[in-house]
């Protein structure tokens, strides 16, 4: 699949369904905004991929920059990893496809996904161009789980892991585990945390709801930084998710966070995942507002 990019800034949305061959987009500077749609490892609801398209929006409203749609929303199906990364494993071969040239003009990508099992194709795809990067993982899980590990069988659990090589997604590594930095994480497995300490993975929890800042910026030590975030990283207080676990981090901590670090390192991508849309407008409406105001650092960056 080619993409090529234009001088060209268009005033709508491009919307494509994987599968299609050749298609093509026009952006004339960065951010390029995608939303991730497609089914990916949606347990029980739908609502991410509706929450994915909703933020990549309001997020184009704020830096009035076009929306590429990748997938189409279908049923959440509860399926294990093997079964969910078989169905999954095309639309992520495209996702990757994406990212690849997005990066390669060197544009920068804020990703808007569902599922963090997206980030199998997302950073392993942008790894390729910026092997120098770290990786901030924001998440209430580690998500370092393998296929032995795991008590679940979820794929999602699992996607750290598979960027290290520690198993087999086919979908790329070029992740060390020396260069992931876990923060606020609160529910671990005990497999897991064997192979977090095992393999020297940086884990920095909170602390009355904030992350100690001079901690986070020793860790990344200078380097380029891809961020990730899942909105159960956030205390459900604040915001919905499908993997709901309490005592998390405050909006406003993750706001004062990514201003630390887009004011310190370079931020070579950005992805959010997890938002699980209400469903009517008028409660979407404020979580998203709130969502908006939380990643005004990254305005800020690109204005």
């Amino acid at each position: 699949m080619t993409l090529t990019l234009s001088r060209t800034l268009p005033q709508t949305s491009t919307r494509m369904q994987t599968g299609e061959g050749a298609f093509r987009l026009a952006q004339a500077a960065e951010p390029f905004i995608v939303a991730l749609r497609g089914w990916v490892c949606d347990r029980y609801t739908s609502g991410g991929m509706q929450g994915a398209s909703l933020l990549a929006h309001a997020t184009s409203a704020r830096l009035n920059a076009p929306v590429l749609e990748l997938g189409e929303p279908e049923s959440a199906q509860n399926l294990m990893w093997r079964e969910s990364l078989d169905k999954a494993t095309p639309y992520l071969r495209d996702v990757g496809g994406v990212i690849d040239e997005i990066m390669g003009h060197r544009r920068f990508p804020m990703i808007f996904a569902n599922r963090c099992g997206a980030s199998l194709a997302t950073i392993a795809a942008a790894l390729r161009h910026r092997p120098d990067a770290k990786v901030i993982w924001c998440d209430a899980h580690g998500d370092f789980n393998t296929p032995a590990s795991t008590p679940t069988g979820y794929l999602g659990g699992m996607v750290l892991t598979a960027l290290c090589g520690l198993w087999d997604s086919g979908l790329g590594t070029g992740l060390s585990a020396d260069r992931i930095i876990l923060v606020g994480q609160r529910d671990i497995d005990p497999g897991e945390q064997a192979l977090i300490d095992h393999h020297g993975v940086t884990l920095l929890t909170a602390h009355k709801g904030h992350i100690d800042h001079q901690a986070l910026l020793d860790a990344i030590g200078g380097a380029p930084v891809w961020f990730h975030i899942d909105t159960d990283v956030i205390d459900p207080l604040y915001l919905p998710a499908e993997y709901r676990v309490d005592a998390g981090l405050s909006p406003q901590a993750v706001q004062d966070m990514l201003a630390t670090i887009v004011e310190a390192v370079e931020l070579v991508g950005f992805e959010m995942t997890e938002f699980e849309a209400p469903p009517t407008r008028e409660l979407r409406e404020p979580i998203i507002e709130a969502i908006m105001t939380m990643l005004s650092p990254l305005w800020i960056a690109n204005l």
